[in-house]
C-alpha cells in the first residue's frame, strides 16, 4: 500500500484544508453568532471540530512516517517524567476555574467533548503533521517556532465566530507561546498524545472558568491573564529543547 510522505508543501496544503473544515461551522451550523467563544463550545457538539480531527487523523494514518510524526504511543516512564509539570499546571488551572462554582453537568459534558475534539484536532495538525513536515526541511528550533506562530495565527479566526477580534488576538499570542511548550514535549516524548491530554484539560479549565464567571467575560480574561498563564509552559518548552537535547533529537530523527 502506497503511503503519503509528510513533506513541507503537503503539510501546508493539509493546514489549508484543516482551516477550511474548522471554519465550516458558519455554513454547517447556520444561525446567529454566539456571544462568546465559551458559549460556542458549550452550544452542542461541534461538527467542524469532528471533521477537522478526522481529517488530521486520516492523513497521519496514511503517512509513511506516522510514528515519527507522533501518532504512536509514548513510553510511559518518559511521558510521566516530561508531561507531569504541564499536566499538574492544567489541573491547578481547573481547580482555580471551579473555585467559584461550575456549570451544569450537561454543559460540562458538552464542553468536555468539544475541548477533547479541539485538542485532538489541533495537536495532530500542528504538532504532528505541520511540525513533521517542517522538520523535513528545517532545524528543530525554526520548525518549533514557525509551527507555534502558525498555531497562534489560527486562533485569530475565533474573532470570526464571536466578533471579538481583540480577544482573538490575545488568545493567538497566548496560543503561540503555548505551542512552544506543546511542541517540545511532543518531540521529547515522540508522541502527540500526552499533549492531547494536557491541551484538552487546559481548554476545559479555561472554558469552564469563562462559563462560571459570565459577568467578567473573555475580553477581561485574555488580555490580563492569558500571557502570564502560559509563560511557564513556554519557558518549560525552551528548557526541554536546550542544546544537548536538540542534538539527541536530531540524531534520533535521522534514524526513525
Amino acid at each position: 500500500m502506497h503511503r503519503i510522505q509528510l513533506t513541507l508543501p503537503l503539510s501546508f496544503v493539509a493546514l489549508a484544508i484543516w482551516m477550511g473544515l474548522t471554519l465550516s461551522g458558519r455554513w454547517l451550523q447556520p444561525g446567529s453568532l454566539p456571544a462568546t467563544l465559551a458559549a460556542s463550545v458549550a452550544d452542542g457538539i461541534g461538527l467542524p471540530w469532528v471533521l477537522a480531527a478526522l481529517f488530521a487523523l486520516a492523513l497521519l494514518l496514511a503517512s509513511s512516517r506516522r510514528r515519527a510524526a507522533g501518532l504512536g504511543m509514548p513510553a510511559p516512564a518518559r511521558t510521566v517524567w516530561l508531561a507531569w509539570p504541564p499536566l499538574l499546571y492544567a489541573l491547578l488551572m481547573l481547580l482555580l476555574a471551579w473555585a467559584g462554582g461550575w456549570p451544569q453537568p450537561t454543559i460540562l459534558l458538552v464542553v468536555a467533548c468539544n475541548t477533547a475534539l479541539v485538542a485532538i484536532s489541533e495537536e495532530l495538525m500542528f504538532r504532528a503533521i505541520l511540525l513533521q513536515g517542517m522538520m523535513e526541511r528545517l532545524a528543530i528550533w525554526p520548525a518549533v517556532l514557525i509551527s507555534s506562530l502558525l498555531f497562534g495565527m489560527a486562533h485569530t479566526v475565533n474573532g470570526l465566530s464571536t466578533g471579538d477580534f481583540s480577544g482573538a488576538l490575545w488568545q493567538a499570542a497566548a496560543a503561540a507561546m503555548q505551542g512552544i511548550g506543546y511542541a517540545a514535549i511532543r518531540l521529547r516524548t515522540r508522541s502527540a498524545w500526552p499533549m492531547v491530554l494536557v491541551h484538552g484539560l487546559w481548554d476545559f479549565a479555561l472554558v469552564t472558568a469563562m462559563l462560571s464567571t459570565p459577568s467578567q467575560g473573555e475580553v477581561s480574561v485574555l488580555p490580563y491573564a492569558a500571557l502570564l498563564a502560559v509563560l511557564p509552559l513556554c519557558l518549560y518548552g525552551a528548557w526541554l529543547l536546550r542544546p544537548s537535547q536538540r542534538a539527541a533529537l536530531s540524531c534520533s530523527a535521522t534514524v526513525v
